[in-house]
């Protein structure tokens, strides 16, 4: 008579498979690890699952929905509180939005990478203009001094991206230069910073605000500009139309060794604000 009872309250392996919605093979790994014991194991080897543990099958998809590490959800198992859940999700929480920041990262280089692709083509580089530019968003790298040597430069870059990695920056932007527009006919060491055009809606950085306003735009056919003569007719052009520097001046790749294996024809933009 017991034996009859103990087969009606508890029920197979398989039967629980069907009910829980976990495949058997999930729920042998589960016992394994100690997440998701059988109630019951007899002699045969054969395993049976009560329908209480229905309430344990609920917690752990429920966080698993939430991408909580299976070893977590043991801990928690172990110890169900209030407390515990608040601190749980929490965590997941943060992890959640660190993921969205770097997709969010990863649809904005598409983006610019898109919009560069696009504008190549019509691109004259003999061209100097003015445009009235929006606001952009910058990530400024360390500042460094303007060496004439490629080992120096070299290990300026890399030193921005080392500090990129340690803020979560994603590699992969249209890297960009910043500093002031006297820097460019100085004959002495002057400051200059990499950036990054982030999306304006990032968090957990340091933002740059690139103002909006009236700029001067010119192309040039170099890899951010390292051909300074493009700076001299950028300055003509300033004087030639009665226009003064109210700014600091912002060169970025349009194209660059991830659109061409070319070096002759790499792209760059160069923006000095401007007024009348």
């Amino acid at each position: 008579m017991s034996n009859f009872i103990n087969l009606k309250k508890y029920i197979s392996i398989g039967a629980f498979s069907k009910l829980s919605g976990i495949s058997r093979k999930n729920l042998i790994y589960y016992n394994d690890i100690g997440i998701l014991k059988p109630a019951l194991v007899k002699e045969n080897g054969y395993r049976y699952y009560s329908y209480n543990q229905l309430d344990e099958v609920s917690i752990i998809l429920s966080l698993k929905d939430l991408d909580v590490p299976l070893k977590d959800i043991k801990t928690y198992l172990d110890n169900i509180s209030e407390n515990n859940l608040l601190e749980l999700i929490s965590n997941q929480k943060k992890k959640i939005l660190e993921e969205l920041n770097r997709l969010n990262q990863m649809n904005y280089i598409i983006e610019q990478r898109t919009k560069n692709v696009n504008m190549i083509s019509n691109i004259n580089c003999n061209d100097i203009f003015l445009e009235n530019c929006t606001e952009e968003v910058l990530f400024l790298g360390p500042d460094h001094i303007f060496s004439n040597s490629d080992d120096d430069l070299e290990e300026d870059f890399a030193n921005f991206l080392d500090y990129c990695y340690s803020k979560k920056i994603l590699y992969g932007y249209p890297v960009g230069v910043y500093s002031k527009y006297n820097a460019a006919f100085s004959d002495t060491p002057f400051s200059y910073n990499y950036f990054y055009k982030l999306p304006s809606d990032m968090d957990y950085i340091e933002k740059t605000i690139k103002p909006c306003g009236l700029y001067v735009i010119a192309y040039d056919n170099s890899y951010l500009a390292d051909d300074f003569k493009i700076f001299q007719r950028i300055d003509d052009y300033i004087i030639k139309n009665n226009l003064s520097v109210c700014g600091d001046v912002y060169v970025e790749n349009i194209s660059d060794e991830i659109i061409t294996k070319s070096p002759n024809k790499y792209l760059s933009k160069i923006s000095v604000q401007v007024k009348k």
